[in-house]
């Protein structure tokens, strides 16, 4: 094969030596010439000692591998003898697992590079909010089941059916909003109400169902508390913080 002339480089150590070696000879690390990479390999030592370049022993072992490696391989076969596995096996696997290291590393650098230019938001503690103790004993059920039974009510009170006067009015549109203002008024005054309160007057469905969802506003705005008491389910009054603030005002739906 013909003989590669290269620069003096410095490689990291044996096996990225045996490397480049390979690669600018163009073969297959399970079909290395081991005679005249290890002919290049000596050439590559004795360049570095020329230099005053010290020889550290790993690359001294690897020459010493190599020039076994080729002695065995220069060895005649004899008839009958038993056929040995190929000397070259073991120093190709650990070839294979140098390059496959070292290509690991390269991506490494390159994403490490990469992400030097991105930038992110760090963490944020975020404080949790504490649930309001009176809503400890109240649930989602018992504020059902009170408007369950105020339905109840309503459907032994229900107005003319609305097809007798069809063509004459027009229907009555309830707004969430009125009814929240009517419930804070209410509660202004009298501090805290019994949730059935809230339904007296109401002569239809819709104003019942306008009325349950202002309450649920209420809750929401942190306007009104809900706690379960003798009387049933009351509603007290909460004084208008930051937080609770009518905001839904802006709102006439």
């Amino acid at each position: 094969m013909k003989q590669i002339s290269f620069k003096l480089e410095i490689f990291e150590g044996p096996l990225d030596l045996l490397l480049h070696l390979i690669s600018k000879n163009k073969v297959s690390l399970y079909d290395i010439p081991i005679s005249d990479i290890t002919e290049q390999y000596m050439d590559y030592l004795s360049e570095m000692k020329h230099f005053d370049i010290e020889v550290s022993s790993e690359f001294l072992v690897v020459a010493a591998n190599l020039l076994y490696i080729k002695s065995k391989m220069l060895l005649p076969k004899y008839e009958g003898e038993q056929e040995e596995d190929d000397p070259r096996t073991e120093l190709a696997r650990r070839l294979e697992e140098y390059k496959r290291f070292k290509e690991a590393a390269v991506y490494l650098m390159e994403r490490e590079a990469a992400g030097s230019h991105t930038f992110y938001k760090m963490r944020e503690y975020i404080e949790p909010r504490l649930i309001d103790e009176s809503l400890t004993d109240i649930t989602v059920k018992h504020l059902v089941d009170a408007m369950a039974e105020i339905a109840d009510k309503l459907r032994y009170r229900l107005p003319i059916k609305a097809k007798t006067f069809k063509g004459l009015v027009g229907r009555e549109i309830i707004s969430v909003f009125s009814k929240v203002k009517a419930v804070l008024k209410s509660l202004s005054n009298l501090k805290k109400i019994r949730f059935s309160d809230i339904f007296k007057g109401v002569k239809s469905r819709d104003e019942a169902v306008a009325s349950f969802l202002a309450v649920l506003e209420l809750i929401k705005m942190n306007r009104v508390k809900v706690v379960n008491s003798d009387e049933g389910v009351v509603l007290k009054y909460v004084k208008n913080t930051k937080e609770g603030a009518l905001s839904f005002g802006d709102s006439q739906d």
